[in-house]
């Protein structure tokens, strides 16, 4: 049975076994999963309570029949999780402001693909006024959840450098069909040759280069950073 985590989520290990196995079984009793799981029935019916109070499983009682529990769609069970993350992210960074000194303005370089995904995940997600600049096709989908979240909340006037349909962004900014999974969020698209430069609330910038384990970014709030930037993104596009 495939081994699925989500103890980083606020879930026990055994609420993680028992949601694999209903993944596995489909609708199925408290019963069912212990037998499935080789748990004790208290503690399956334990963590299939566990499971429904996190959003992660619902019960469906068929009339005269024993209460059945069901799976969370996996992929509505991961939009929730990353509205949650981003909540928790949102309190955690007030408090800090808060509590923290005057501290220098940091910059930093990330490099390698997926490190680079997962910081724009976070900083686009937490986007409350407006999100700017090019984002490359390949860092399009594995952040997507981001900009869904930032677009209800923020502007976002992002195009996409590279190849829309490629990306599964097609119909970006109106050019080209299929473009479901933008829901309106990109406003064009431009050469594939220009950088990720993306900015974030006029406060913070990220530049990428480069493709797969050879991506290379440069994260930084440092306001003269955030400056070219800015000016970056305002001067027209080479000819």
């Amino acid at each position: 049975m495939t081994t699925i985590d989500l103890t980083p989520f606020g879930f026990t290990p055994t609420e993680s076994l028992v949601y694999a196995a209903l993944l596995r079984l489909g609708p199925s009793t408290g019963y069912g999963v212990a037998r499935a799981t080789r748990l004790a029935r208290a503690n399956a019916y334990g963590a299939l309570e566990g499971l429904v109070s996190g959003g992660a499983a619902f019960r469906s009682p068929p009339p005269g029949r024993p209460l059945r529990y069901r799976p969370s769609d996996p992929q509505t069970l991961l939009a929730q999780l990353a509205a949650r993350q981003g909540a928790a992210l949102d309190r955690l960074g007030r408090a800090l402001r808060d509590a923290s000194l005057a501290l220098e303005p940091e910059t930093r370089v990330l490099t390698g693909e997926r490190a680079v995904g997962n910081l724009i995940q976070q900083l686009v997600a937490r986007a409350e006024q407006r999100v700017a600049g090019m984002l490359a096709a390949a860092l399009w989908r594995p952040t997507l959840p981001a900009w869904r979240r930032a677009a209800a909340r923020a502007v976002v006037d992002v195009k996409l450098a590279g190849d829309a349909e490629g990306a599964g962004a097609g119909g970006a900014g109106g050019g080209g069909g299929g473009g479901r999974e933008t829901e309106g969020i990109l406003t064009g698209t431009v050469s594939g040759d220009e950088p990720t430069i993306l900015l974030i609330d006029d406060a913070q910038v990220i530049v990428a280069t480069g493709a797969g384990e050879a991506t290379l970014a440069l994260w930084s709030a440092h306001p003269h950073v955030v400056e070219l930037a800015r000016r970056a993104l305002r001067a027209p596009p080479p000819q």
